[in-house]
């Protein structure tokens, strides 16, 4: 048995804190504080006027150690909460509690090879005021929250299939479900317009559900069945997203030029894949949890290509919130159904859909207020749509013709020259 019960009784001087709950060993901290005092000259005078707007709170110092076996693992997980967006708890080992946040390369983690077992940090913290809103990026907010939905369905789906005592039928049902969204996923590719971008991928995604679905029930079974039907949807959006192609193909060869997939295509053909999966039939509670594992990561994947759709009018972003939030809302009553069969498992699921909804709304609400609007105008009769769109871009010359392009391809105008009295879209 050790005579030392713990790291500070082997160094001395060591006080313990913690960051977003994540402890380690303070030896140095140290905090700026003071006036904000800013001086402004003026010409023909020597001193200058010091105008003063408020306390200094400054910034907090740390040196830090993490200590133990386990010194890597705590030193990651430092990382992540260094990295993690918003403000944070800092545990003071002198003040208490701070509201804090990590700026820019703010952390510094160190590994030596003659201090085995220990890693130093050195981070500057920010403080953040109780009561001040800390305004994040929506878009990170969106994209952590389709993540966060990503997780919630993988562990969903991994602790329905492995908490039960499944019977052979049982678990032979829900693999058929699974390799049938499988189905759903390959024969909406093969009939979309990018179905020779995606065909290998689709493959290897459909030989790791097919792999993961043939060993007998288990623990390590179901989570790598919930694995492979969270991935099946990723494919889809990392191409639709933009993903690199690699520049040799397979065997050696160069990649071949294929059909592009669109933000907004990637984004229809995830939410027809939801809408399919959603109607597959499914026999008994842990199938019913595997569909609606597929039909949520597909949801979140397709959260995630919208937000690089470059929207060209109000109408339109709100036009892809509505179809969104409908299949969330939808996946919503979904997943409450099966809160009577899993009630554990089904709360975190709930949870981060409202969150994916939430972060949507704020996204795309911030993106409409900077987008024009769609105006509908008639003409009092049967006019040149050159005229029309003189008189909504007269005043600059070199907007005329965009604006003529725009009215005819967004109205689909046959005879531009002799546009009838009906309602036209125009967009300014």
């Amino acid at each position: 048995m050790s005579i030392w019960s713990d790291a500070s009784d082997l160094l001395p001087g060591l006080k313990p804190g913690a960051f977003r709950g994540i402890p380690f060993f303070i030896p140095d901290i140290s905090h700026s504080v003071g006036r904000r005092i800013v001086l402004t000259w003026f010409p023909g005078k020597d001193a200058p006027a010091a105008d003063d707007l408020g306390r200094s709170d400054g910034r907090i110092t740390v040196r830090g150690l993490v200590l133990g076996d386990d010194y890597v693992a705590r030193a990651l997980a430092l990382q992540g909460a260094f990295q993690q967006a918003g403000p944070g708890t800092l545990l003071h080992p002198w003040l208490g509690e701070m509201r804090v946040v990590v700026p820019e390369d703010g952390a510094q983690i160190s590994f030596r090879s003659t201090e085995l077992r220990m890693v130093s940090v050195d981070v500057t913290f920010m403080p953040v005021p109780r009561g001040v809103a800390f305004a994040g990026s929506s878009l990170s907010a969106l994209l952590s929250s389709a993540s966060g939905l990503l997780s919630a369905a993988t562990t969903f789906s991994a602790s329905a299939l492995s908490g039960l005592a499944v019977a052979v039928g049982t678990w032979s049902s829900a693999m058929t479900t699974a390799l049938g969204m499988g189905t759903v996923v390959s024969s909406l590719v093969a009939a979309s317009s990018a179905a020779a971008s995606l065909e290998l991928l689709i493959e290897a995604s459909q030989a790791t559900l097919s792999t993961a679905t043939t060993a007998g029930a288990g623990a390590t079974s179901a989570a790598a069945v919930a694995a492979a039907l969270t991935a099946l949807a990723t494919p889809v959006a990392d191409t639709a997203i933009g993903t690199p192609t690699a520049a040799i193909g397979i065997g050696g060869s160069a990649s071949a030029p294929v059909a592009a997939l669109t933000a907004r295509a990637g984004t229809t053909l995830l939410l027809q894949m939801a809408d399919a999966m959603r109607a597959t039939a499914a026999l008994g509670a842990p199938a019913a949890g595997v569909r609606l594992t597929a039909q949520l990561a597909t949801l979140a994947e397709a959260a995630r290509v919208a937000a690089e759709i470059d929207h060209e009018s109000r109408q339109e972003a709100q036009s892809w919130h509505d179809a969104l939030d409908a299949a969330l809302d939808t996946a919503a009553d979904d997943v409450a159904a099966m809160a009577e069969s899993l009630p554990a498992e089904v709360a975190p699921l709930w949870g981060a859909v409202a969150e994916l909804r939430g972060a949507l709304a704020r996204d795309l609400n911030e993106i409409i207020g900077r987008l024009p609007a769609v105006r509908q105008v008639t003409p009092a009769g049967t006019v040149s749509a050159w005229i029309i769109a003189t008189a909504f871009a007269g005043d600059d010359p070199a907007a005329i013709v965009p604006m003529l392009d725009d009215i005819v391809a967004r109205n689909r105008l046959r005879q531009p020259g002799a546009v009838p009295p009906e309602p036209l879209e125009i967009l300014l």
